[in-house]
């Protein structure tokens, strides 16, 4: 959910649009290009680079730098604030890709499919930091699930489901995930949750099951907009004690991760 996502139709909240005009004009012109073009439904799919932006293409590179860099470490990837689940989505197409026997490489997201849920002061006044903004439509979450496992029939191993779709507020469905699965490594978690108190607890939790050589990304950091998860990692980890990185390359603007040494 970074910075200057594109705003949702259907009267979905959304974060607040600080692209220009123009940018804001040529997308909405591609994307009206998406719904009028005359390419065969069954070869969109293979064709949605047409509709890619260079922004988005960027983060997908990012993250894609991003997992070569853990295929020696193992344990599962764990994202925290999925949304429509664009990342479950690339992380799954990602392992297919450079591991696709490896089944302990589970991929799970955590998100409430409400939008912003237990806002606090260290959260700052912007104008996004609302409650319910950013949610999904009603029932989302059941059809990300059947996406996600359309997907996985496209991979090796198609009956071994290696995915967790964990719907609720965090504070109270990571805890009884990891009960659940006391056996967790974590070799990469991505915070995205976007506020102060959910990023520091899912951060205090984690931190346990992460190993030496481990990345932990946090999707916005150094943004007076979205202070709470920058704050939340100070607090837990302490920037003294990271080593925060980018990737000149191909980053976008504000996702910066660190490894655990």
């Amino acid at each position: 959910m970074s910075a200057g996502d594109q705003k949702p139709s259907g009267g979905v909240a959304a974060r607040v649009d600080t692209r220009s005009d123009d940018y804001r004009s040529a997308e909405r012109e591609l994307y009206g290009m998406l719904d009028s073009i005359s390419l065969p439904r069954e070869e969109i799919c293979e064709n949605l680079m047409l509709f890619t932006t260079p922004q988005q293409l960027r983060r997908q590179l990012f993250l894609y730098e991003i997992y070569k860099k853990i295929l020696d470490v193992p344990g599962s990837i764990m994202q925290f604030g999925v949304r429509w689940g664009r990342e479950l989505a690339l992380f799954e197409a990602l392992r297919t890709t450079f591991e696709p026997f490896n089944h302990s490489r589970r991929v799970t997201g955590f998100d409430t499919f409400e939008g912003y849920v237990g806002l606090d002061a260290k959260d700052g006044p912007s104008q996004q930091m609302k409650a319910g903004n950013l949610a999904t439509t009603a029932g989302y979450d059941a059809e990300l699930e059947q996406l996600l496992r359309t997907r996985e029939a496209l991979s090796p191993i198609p009956h071994v489901k290696k995915f967790d779709l964990v719907k609720g507020d965090v504070e109270q469905t990571l805890p009884a995930y990891l009960a659940e699965n006391p056996h967790t490594v974590v070799a990469l978690a991505h915070l995205d949750l976007n506020l102060y108190r959910p990023t520091r607890f899912a951060l205090e939790t984690i931190r346990p099951h992460l190993t030496k050589g481990s990345i932990v990304i946090v999707d916005e950091v150094n943004l007076k907009t979205i202070p709470g998860e920058t704050r939340a990692l100070m607090e837990v980890f302490g920037l003294n004690n990271i080593r925060l990185r980018r990737d000149p390359m191909v980053g976008p603007t504000w996702p910066a991760y660190f490894v655990i040494e």
